[in-house]
């Protein structure tokens, strides 16, 4: 009896305490982002301990206050302090929302935090958490702690993506260039490179990357020639007082650095060439500029530079002009020695080589970003980018072919010496407009004009026997590309256009739905030429060459007395114009988009968005050239013309306030690119590969479901199952030809791909002492993705003898794994970050086989990264990274019985050290 009277007396106590004490609770919103919910926000009761922060929603809360007036602080750094006071009445919660903004008179004084929240990781967990569809993206200060240097290394901490080693190919769920979308600030980009449909990645350094995001479910409001994922860039702006920074970096590997190296005659230290396309018009007259011999110099450490500069001018009260020039140069040296054979039916070894490539890229970026801003209701932005890239590779290949060096007797070796050079300019141009008018409607527009010219100036190959009985080397002639030079030159121009209408139910801060209405437009045109000159010797087992010193075996005067020819792809008559025509195609492509898209909130909890989306798609290709490709004529054209109604789902419920369940479906279509269908042959150092005029647009079909947790705000939990169905998939495989290796493509089958993605970012430990005003933090990071793919091959409608009846896709890997472990130690101005990052991919198909050749598989590549930053005050910061420690083997093989490697190579240990100057 006692003890129920005191528990009696405990809870009476409880509520009449609960009776005669308040709360008060509160939304924060963020005047700079369109009064988007502010988290993490610190809000204080002057004058006393109590203190919290907004949650992901904005949203803060104190209760158990005594009745009486109350002084409440609002501050987030870069904004404008806030004190409002409040009355508690017992037994009653008052309600405060604040807006909060910089001044005009804080705008030179504090960094806005606009942009630093649409770079950091809380902010961008944040939006993700928000958004209705499914969607990652990594920002600055994640690509700053992983050392990623680029947009394309970006992708690859994302789950579910990894890259084609040697290339710029990135594959989503298994699903590669062609099923993959790039676009910038959400204007779309062109191929910088015949052969792909997606710009390198790699040629955006993070010196103009506010955040990469990844979008793995889609909506109506973006393109649907996508599969695997769409991938938008989104540039920096300037947002903040005045900066000028500073950073210069140097590296050196373990393999290359101040060794022996080789580098084509042609272009400078910068990757420049002045002369791009070939003027010689008569095959009597030697005119080629560049050497066939390589220079011989010594490998110099890697660098790297990078300037920055912002500035904001008021120039009313309610309007300003941001300003951001961003420049950056950076060149590398890499060298690989390894082995490349042929593994041809059942095991049995065709040609057979050790390797020596050695690669030099230099790559240079300028952009300019102008920012005018209205009321915080309009903003007009105009983009400016260049980037101009060099690559340039020299491949020595030393070994024996079924011809030369296989019997007992013959002490004979194969030479093939190949060196490739491609110089990318590009050009970009975006003006974009955001405007609201009044509390519920939006009108958004966004044009740009977009140029690039990839140019491949003066391939050379040579072919040489070695013959180690008389230690001479002479020329070899079995094909008529043995000892050629090759110009190719590719103008692509660009013109796309968005334009959105968006009407919110009830007014924005809401948050209760809203319908958008708009058209998406694009206009493609590429023009590509190429023309071979390829050199005939009248007796090549009798001329002797200097491999040092090749100018003294092509040359005018042995030109002259007829030991050697020139001819083009299309003949040696020299008083024939058609004679030096390239070969070529020309290819456009248009679209035309509308969409509607619909958010709803039905509750507090549950979201859907419902979209539907109309294209009408052209595509022409004409093409000449000197070869008929699957029963086309050597000069012909294709016209594809499809249009499409493509829907879109995407639900998202709220279990509670850190727990969402979302879930997807949409269809939509790959098209196939110019270089797929276009019958141009690429021909590489032991390679060629061909386009495939009957190629056909594919269906897809995609659904996904996935659960999210988001225990704290910089922490995330996340499990997701996928499923896709690709009607006539296109894919590449190798096919039985004259050429030890031939590759085209085909609508191989369906395929079905479905798998399951982890996500976790945690927190270890995180600790603050305010006093000392210190801060320690300890997370780790892991995503990994598991993953069936399984097509079934169409044997009835191909050309091709596809080996068994199904495959894995080209490039999908079955498992993934990423991982960091990352320590951050702050202490006032000072700051010390570490971190350790590790990827895996398993064997994953390269290109699949025919005619009883089994698949081309990629072996297994584990890599380790080390990365160190210390800022040691507000001006000076130091950077170290030690790159690919584990210095694995980059292996292919058949999948034959004993899985013979037919390619291997290393990159070697890259260490970079850089300084950091602020202004």
């Amino acid at each position: 009896m006692k003890k129920f009277i005191l528990l009696f007396t405990i809870i009476t106590s409880a509520f009449t305490y609960a009776q005669n004490t308040g709360s008060v609770k509160g939304l924060l919103t963020d005047k700079e982002y369109n009064n988007e919910p502010l988290a993490f926000a610190n809000v204080l009761i002057k004058g006393t301990t109590k203190g919290t922060t907004s949650d992901f929603d904005g949203l803060y809360f104190f209760d158990n206050l005594e009745p009486g007036t109350y002084t409440l602080q609002f501050s987030f750094v870069g904004y404008q302090s806030q004190e409002i006071e409040v009355v508690i009445e017992g037994g009653k919660t008052k309600e405060v929302n604040v807006v909060m903004s910089a001044s005009a008179a804080t705008l030179d004084e504090v960094v806005i935090t606009t942009t630093t929240k649409r770079e950091s990781e809380t902010a961008l967990l944040l939006e993700q958490k928000k958004a209705v569809t499914i969607k990652q993206a990594i920002g600055a200060q994640e690509l700053s702690k992983k050392a990623v240097s680029d947009a394309g290394a970006a992708t690859l901490k994302v789950t579910g993506v990894n890259k084609k080693e040697g290339s710029s190919k990135i594959y989503v769920r298994g699903l590669g260039d062609r099923y993959n979308n790039t676009t910038l600030n959400g204007l779309p980009l062109p191929s910088n490179d015949p052969r792909n449909k997606n710009i390198d990645l790699s040629l955006f350094g993070t010196g103009v990357i506010e955040n990469v995001g990844i979008a793995k479910s889609f909506s109506s409001t973006a393109s649907s020639d996508v599969a695997g994922a769409s991938v938008d860039i989104v540039s920096k702006e300037m947002s903040g007082k005045s900066f000028f920074n500073f950073e210069v970096s140097s590296a050196v590997n373990s393999q290359t650095t101040f060794k022996d190296f080789k580098q084509m005659d042609g272009a400078n230290w910068f990757g420049v060439v002045k002369n791009t396309k070939t003027s010689i018009n008569d095959l009597t007259v030697y005119n080629f500029e560049n050497s066939f011999s390589p220079n011989q110099t010594k490998a110099n450490p890697n660098f790297g530079l990078s300037l920055n500069y912002g500035n904001k001018i008021k120039i009313s009260d309610e309007s300003s002009l941001g300003i951001f020039l961003v420049g950056s140069f950076s060149n590398a040296y890499e060298y690989q020695e390894g082995r490349s054979a042929n593994i041809v039916n059942f095991g049995n070894v065709g040609s057979e080589f050790d390797t020596k490539t050695y690669s030099y890229g230099a790559s240079t970026m300028l952009m300019g970003n102008l920012v005018y801003k209205i009321n915080n209701n309009h903003k007009i932005s105009y983009n400016n980018l260049f980037i101009h890239s060099n690559s340039q590779e020299i491949e020595d290949f030393v070994g024996t072919t079924p011809d030369i060096g296989r019997d007992d007797d013959d002490n004979r070796l194969i030479n093939l010496n190949l060196q490739t050079e491609i110089q990318n300019r590009l050009f970009v141009n975006q003006l974009l407009s955001t405007n609201r008018f009044g509390e519920s409607v939006d009108v958004n527009a966004g044009l740009s004009y977009n140029a690039i010219y990839n140019d491949e100036p003066d391939r050379r190959k040579n072919t040489f026997i070695i013959d180690n009985d008389t230690n001479r080397t002479l020329i070899s002639q079995n094909a008529v590309r043995d000892n050629s030079r090759f110009y190719g030159n590719l103008f692509e121009d660009d013109i796309a256009g968005n334009l959105e209408a968006i009407k919110y139910f009830g007014d924005r801060s809401e948050n209760k739905g809203k319908v958008t209405l708009g058209y998406n437009g694009r206009l493609t045109n590429r023009k590509f030429d190429g023309i071979y000159y390829d050199h005939n010797f009248a007796n090549p087992t009798g001329t002797f060459v200097d491999v040092n010193n090749l100018d003294a075996t092509f040359n005018q005067d042995n030109l002259d007395n007829g030991i050697f020819g020139v001819e083009t792809s299309r003949g040696r008559n020299n008083d024939d114009d058609e004679t030096f025509r390239p070969q070529l195609y020309d290819a456009d492509k248009t679209t035309h988009a509308a969409f509607a898209d619909l958010v709803y909130k039905f509750s507090d909890k549950f979201t859907t968005n419902i979209g539907i989306r109309a294209e009408s798609i052209k595509m022409n290709v004409d093409w000449d050239v000197n070869i008929s490709v699957a029963g086309y004529p050597s000069i012909g054209d294709i016209a594809l013309d499809k249009n499409y109604v493509l829907p879109a789902l995407n639900l998202k419920y709220e279990l509670n306030e850190k727990i969402n369940l979302r879930a997807s479906g949409s269809m939509t279509y790959t098209y196939p690119q110019f270089k797929e269908i276009a019958p141009f042959t690429y021909e590489g150092i032991n390679y060629q590969e061909t386009g495939n005029p009957a190629l056909i647009p594919s269906d897809n079909y995609n659904a996904e479901i996935k659960f999210e947790l988001f225990p704290e705000k910089s922490e995330l939990i996340a499990v997701g199952v996928f499923g896709k169905l690709i009607e006539n998939s296109i894919n590449r495989l190798e096919r039985t030809s004259a050429v030890e290796r031939d590759f085209t493509f085909d609508n191989s089958g369906d395929a079905t791909i479905y798998g399951a993605e982890i996500e976790a970012k945690v927190d270890v430990f995180s600790k603050e002492v305010d006093d000392n005003n210190k801060s320690q933090t300890l997370s780790v990071g892991t995503n990994a993705t598991i993953m069936k793919t399984d097509l079934i091959f169409n044997k009835s409608n191909t050309l091709f003898n596809y080996t068994g009846d199904s495959s894995q896709l080209e490039g999908a890997s079955p498992f993934t794994v990423n991982a960091d472990v990352s320590y951050r130690f702050t202490k006032n101005d000072k700051e010390t970050i570490s971190t350790l990052v590790f990827n895996y991919q398993s064997d994953k198909v390269y290109s699949i086989g025919t005619n009883f050749q089994e698949n081309i598989i990629e072996k297994a590549v584990p890599i380790l990264d080390f990365v160190f930053k210390h800022q040691f005050n507000e001006q000076i910061g130091f950077k170290f990274n030690a790159k690919n420690l584990l210095n694995p083997s980059f292996d292919r093989y058949r999948d034959v019985p004993g899985k013979p490697i037919m390619n291997s190579y290393k990159n070697g240990v890259t260490v970079t050290a850089g300084l950091v100057l602020n202004f």
